[in-house]
């Protein structure tokens, strides 16, 4: 029977009734059938069996079969049978990636785990000495769910038969072939060109001479990370400062390392995988579970714990109070329940109740003996002993402290005057003398007798004494601190007077003591033409009609980069960005100044060689002359010694943060002196 006499209706092995023909390429029919035993949708792959590829066909059948990763569509049968050779494969639903990107391309997040997806399921099928053979968009499907299925895992291959040398690749081992595919996925989620060896319908990816080129030099926005991942499987004899990626196994664990939670990156459907995954916010933790989960994962821990600790007797694990035992119900009904409690078809829902398997005979029995317990009589129960050990004693609070004892009033400052105990002699009045001339005896008499100035209680007070205050307290203090501060005040006059009489002696002195600020010198250079400099962007441009306002000589004018997230150094989607300066010919250079808006910027200087009068494309046309991090909003680029060149390139590698997120440059006025 060959292919072209079957038709919808036509029943294979007496089981798959043919539906639709949805491909018919190279004597190769592709259809949709119906199994009509489990009444569910197939995929069916038929020729004739004197094709050539017939046997290869069956036998890369056979071969695939033995693969179970859930990413592959498996082979259900296979036969040769009445001249027609047929392969039966499960039927995906959804969109296959080359049909995806011919609306959009993906964003790096879903591309990554798009290609981690596929990359773990051929580096299974590598493991078992299995290759696809024919990897491309076309045999990546996004299902309805949002999960990926790889399609003809082998048999494509069979069917197309031997690839020829590839232009770019040479001769290829299978293995080799399918890894360099792998990258072309990632290449084509992100850029929606296709760099890879296997025939594809998506437009060929941009050379540079035999080599696709980098997806930033193709897409704007492509996160080095995945840039990096690609040129390490595509370019991996010139990838610098990196091993090369060799194995589908390397590119999944790469892609792990970028995608984190694959969870969060998966999508839940087709049409997210356009967006970008959302991160979930982490519920809050109410501190009052944590005792109920404890003692929930002591509990589970003692059920799974094999041994005489996890038996009816030994209770919780680590030495918890052990339940106690029950009669053990009849064999027959114990195997009755635990049949019930492991099917999840009767009655009981395996998703959200946690199944716990009885370890012995004995736990069983324990567990069956009061197959219907009293709900109030549990809830009534007492906590274990751990429990009420768990929970905070009461607080008593402690007893307040005794009062202390008033104490009697006391002037603010000691009297100055000498106090008299009471029921004492008053003392004579002092005689008449200079200052300077009282005696010491007097200052120093401790007999108590009256006899001199002083009494016993000098310089202390007498803690007996009740006599009166004067209210004269504490003058002679404050008189000796007032002639103190006017002591101070009058030395730091002088200071002053005698400092500001040195400044009129030398007017040539400043009153600063900050750095002048550099100024340029030289004769201004024309500048006869300028255009926005941006070699790694996709096009190559940014905001080109803004560039003449950076030249002009008003400095309220200038031109802006675009605005950058995340990073000041452009997004980390390029090294620099700039502005390009024709001089007309070849012209001395000495200094470059240029007026920014806003800090901190990084720029770097970078001119042609002389006699140089083609402008450059590429920063590596030029030769770097000088850098600085300006700080404020001028920026002096110092030329030592001075060169002579056509062209110059102001290059900026980090921007300033500007109001409302992001980061972004502005050069206001760019001044070239010789």
């Amino acid at each position: 029977m060959p292919p072209s006499s079957i038709s919808p209706g036509t029943v294979l092995g007496g089981r798959y009734r043919l539906e639709d023909l949805l491909s018919d390429h190279q004597g190769a029919r592709f259809w949709r059938a119906t199994d009509t035993v489990l009444a569910r949708s197939v995929a069916v792959h038929a020729l004739a069996s004197t094709d050539t590829r017939a046997p290869a066909v069956l036998e890369a059948a056979r071969r695939s079969a033995r693969v179970t990763d859930p990413h592959f569509l498996r082979v259900l049968d296979c036969d040769d049978a009445d001249g027609l050779t047929w392969v039966i494969n499960e039927w995906g639903e959804g969109v296959s990636l080359d049909v995806m990107l011919e609306r959009s391309t993906l964003p790096p997040t879903r591309a990554a785990w798009l290609t981690r997806e596929v990359a773990e399921a051929i580096a299974t099928a590598h493991a078992q000495g299995l290759h696809h053979g024919r990897l491309n968009p076309e045999a990546v499907l996004i299902t309805e769910s949002g999960s990926v299925k790889v399609i003809g895992f082998v048999v494509n291959a069979a069917f197309e038969g031997a690839a020829p040398p590839h232009p770019a690749y040479g001769t290829l081992g299978p293995r080799e072939a399918d890894v360099i595919d792998l990258a072309g996925i990632l290449y084509a989620a992100l850029t929606g060109r296709w760099p890879g060896v296997a025939p594809s319908r998506v437009p060929r990816a941009p050379r540079d001479g035999r080599r696709p080129l980098r997806p930033r030099q193709v897409r704007a926005g492509v996160p080095r990370t995945l840039d990096a991942i690609c040129d390490r499987v595509l370019h991996k004899e010139a990838a610098q400062h990196a091993l090369p990626i060799e194995t589908a196994h390397e590119i999944a664990a790469a892609l792990s390392d970028y995608v984190g939670d694959p969870a969060v990156a998966a999508p839940v459907d087709v049409p997210s995988m356009y967006a970008d995954p959302e991160v979930p916010e982490q519920p809050a933790v109410d501190p009052a579970d944590d005792l109920a989960t404890a003692h929930d994962l002591r509990a589970s821990a003692s059920l799974r714990a094999g041994g005489p600790a996890a038996g009816p007797a030994a209770g919780l694990a680590g030495g918890l109070p052990a339940a106690p035992a029950a009669d053990p119900a009849p064999a027959t009904d114990t195997a009755t329940r635990t049949e019930a409690r492991t099917d999840p078809g009767i009655g009981t829902d395996t998703e959200d109740q946690p199944r716990v398997e009885p370890d012995s005979a004995a736990d069983t029995a324990a567990q069956d003996a009061d197959p219907d317990p009293d709900p109030e009589a549990t809830m009534a129960a007492p906590p274990p002993t751990w429990v009420e050990h768990a929970e905070p004693e009461a607080w008593e609070p402690a007893p307040p402290a005794p009062p202390l004892a008033d104490l009697p009033a006391r002037p603010l400052f000691a009297d100055h005057e000498r106090r008299i105990p009471p029921g004492a002699p008053p003392p004579p009045p002092p005689a008449a003398s200079t200052p300077g001339s009282a005696s010491p005896a007097a200052l120093t008499d401790t007999s108590g007798t009256g006899t001199g100035t002083g009494s016993r209680y000098w310089p202390f007070d007498d803690p007996d004494d009740t006599g009166s205050f004067t209210g004269k307290e504490g003058r002679s203090w404050l008189q000796l601190a007032a002639i103190v501060g006017v002591c101070i005040a009058v030395l730091a006059a002088m200071f002053v007077a005698f400092h500001l009489g040195r400044g009129k002696d030398t007017p040539s002195s400043t009153s600063t003591s900050a750095p002048p600020t550099p100024t340029a010198t030289g004769s201004p250079v024309r500048i006869v033409a300028a255009h926005d400099f941006d070699p790694e962007g996709d096009p190559p441009s940014e905001n080109p009609g803004e560039v003449r306002l950076a030249i002009d000589g008003k400095p309220d004018t200038g031109w802006r980069t675009m605005t950058y997230k995340d990073d000041p150094h452009l997004g980390g989607l390029k090294s620099g960005v700039g502005l390009l300066l024709d001089l007309g010919s070849d012209q001395e250079v000495g200094s470059v100044e240029v007026r920014l808006v806003g800090s901190p910027t990084d720029l770097e200087l970078y001119a042609t060689a002389p006699g140089v009068n083609d402008p450059p494309a590429e920063l590596s046309d030029t030769r770097r002359v000088t850098g600085v991090t300006a700080d404020g909003t001028t920026a002096l680029m110092r030329v030592d010694p001075a060169q002579r060149t056509r062209f110059l390139v102001v290059w900026l590698t980090k921007v300033p943060q500007v109001t409302g997120g992001g980061f972004r440059g502005e050069i206001a006025e760019v001044t070239v002196r010789s």
